[in-house]
């Protein structure tokens, strides 16, 4: 069995604004970085065999305390990065809806039909992510890992890997510094290549610091 451990980043000021993020290097606010702690605490005791994460730097400080606790090294990938919003990064819902009437609502309900103004499309952010994910699953049985990424960008990890249609991949929530665990199962009789999601956003390690800025 392999157990994956996935984390979206603490919070960040534009997670607080409401502004889109996805590429942009935007970095922990002060209770993101007190999420950050939260989590590495929460992993301490947790039996590890890598930790991995997006280069985009809220991810990146998110997983360096889970990997400090741990004495590891941390494996950067750029297939974790968010999915770029193109033009819509560095503005708020209230601007976007603005200069682009209905598209918000378009890709909250159907976000597999939808390409983001010179950005990416879900569909193409789910490919670079599970193609990372088959490599991940391939290094071996019996081996757990942290991986920490973007909200848009676990949605298609988790929706590939639990066979859910792309196009529900916002009927989950997944706050800042939330943990979601997703066992695969390995040569176990009639569980084998099976997938199952052991827990959603998990936030009680959190307790005072955990925040919810939801969809506007």
């Amino acid at each position: 069995m392999i157990t994956l451990y996935l984390i979206r980043h603490g919070e960040t000021e534009w997670n607080k604004s409401g502004r889109y993020q996805g590429s942009t290097d935007v970095a922990l606010s002060d209770m993101g970085m007190a999420q950050a702690e939260k989590v590495a605490s929460y992993f301490k005791d947790i039996p590890l065999d890598g930790v991995i994460t997006s280069p985009l730097k809220r991810a990146r400080i998110t997983a360096e305390g889970i990997a400090k606790s741990h004495g590891m090294e941390l494996e950067i990938v750029p297939a974790l990065q968010e999915l770029c919003f193109g033009d819509w990064e560095g503005k708020t819902f209230s601007e976007i809806d603005q200069l682009w009437p209905g598209m918000i609502s378009e890709m909250y309900h159907h976000p597999d039909q939808l390409r983001l103004p010179h950005g990416e499309s879900f569909r193409d952010c789910q490919v670079r992510t599970m193609a990372f994910m088959k490599e991940l699953l391939s290094r071996g049985d019996h081996k757990s890992y942290a991986i920490v990424s973007h909200g848009a960008a676990l949605r298609t990890i988790i929706c590939a890997m639990i066979d859910i249609p792309l196009s529900r991949s916002w009927n989950m929530g997944l706050s800042n510094a939330s943990i979601t665990e997703i066992r695969h199962f390995v040569g176990e009789n009639n569980m084998n290549d099976m997938n199952m999601l052991f827990s959603l956003n998990q936030i009680a390690h959190l307790a005072d610091t955990a925040t919810s800025h939801l969809p506007k």
